[in-house]
């Protein structure tokens, strides 16, 4: 190496480490465009995590409590959809940070036909997905017939899932001209800020087997924070937003295995993005 291109790579090197401080305190917005991997990915991932309903159910009496256990999927994205694009580097990220999402739930039936439900998932780490995510809904009923029981609900998610998508452990590599060089995986989180509503029809069919279908809407203003340092110091904390509206269509069974206990199961398709499927066990406390 001759001596002008070290004192060029010394500089370089230097001007790098004097201008971390000043990158640690900016943060760059990138708003992605409806078509790009980032915009895709953004709303994939605020689907599974809607607080949508979970199970095809009656009206819960004034004073009625019912708790429930969710498990819900989480796709993994297409190889293609994975790779960055508009807001950093073109390369793969690391998304698939769980396989599913287990969500427990509390009801309690108020006057009127109305029903409160709730969820807290505490930032307790399930493979390298550190969640911390709050449901809550609120639902009419209105009884048609002895067999029909149409629901009118709005739901909202707010929280946040922490994990190293940027930058995981397998991204890390020593060459300072390529993303994610350095040896600490990123912290990266991401918030799907999805506020809804649906309307849902549900069918009994005898005394333990019912049956739903829905329809309705769903905003998701995701926000993604890479949180990532390199071996030089330097912070990306680059901030990527996106505002996304689309219906949301919902199908599902359940079964009643006890008097106060039942199972079942719930499809949830936003028609453009993505879909998932939610299991449900539950139980009426009263």
């Amino acid at each position: 190496m001759s001596r002008r291109l070290e004192a060029c790579s010394a500089a370089a090197l230097v001007a790098a480490l004097a201008l971390a401080p000043s990158l640690d305190a900016q943060r760059v917005t990138c708003r992605p465009s409806p078509g790009s991997n980032e915009a895709e990915l953004l709303t994939r991932y605020a689907v599974p995590l809607t607080f949508g309903s979970a199970l095809p159910n009656g009206a819960l009496h004034p004073g009625e409590i019912a708790v429930a256990l969710e498990t819900t999927w989480l796709p993994t994205p297409p190889s293609d959809v994975r790779r960055s694009g508009e807001c950093y580097l073109d390369k793969a990220e690391n998304t698939t940070l769980s396989p599913v999402l287990p969500r427990p739930r509390i009801a309690v039936g108020l006057p009127a036909g109305l029903t409160a439900e709730a969820s807290l998932l505490p930032p307790v780490t399930v493979a390298d997905a550190t969640p911390f995510l709050v449901g809550l809904s609120l639902a009419y009923a209105r009884r048609m017939n002895a067999a029909i029981i149409v629901h009118a609900r709005v739901h909202g998610t707010l929280g946040y899932v922490d994990g190293p998508v940027t930058c995981s452990r397998d991204a890390l590599q020593d060459d300072p001209t390529q993303p994610c060089f350095g040896d600490t995986p990123s912290s990266d989180r991401y918030a799907p800020n999805a506020v809804g509503a649906e309307l849902l029809a549900t069918r009994a069919f005898g005394s333990d087997w019912s049956a739903q279908l829905g329809l309705g809407a769903v905003h998701a203003r995701p926000q993604f924070d890479v949180n990532f340092t390199n071996a030089f110091g330097v912070v990306d904390n680059t901030r990527i937003r996106f505002d996304d509206t689309r219906a949301a269509l919902n199908a599902g069974v359940a079964r009643r295995i006890h008097e106060r206990a039942a199972i079942g199961v719930v499809g949830y398709v936003v028609p453009g993005r993505t879909s998932t499927v939610r299991l449900t066990g539950q139980w009426r406390l009263r």
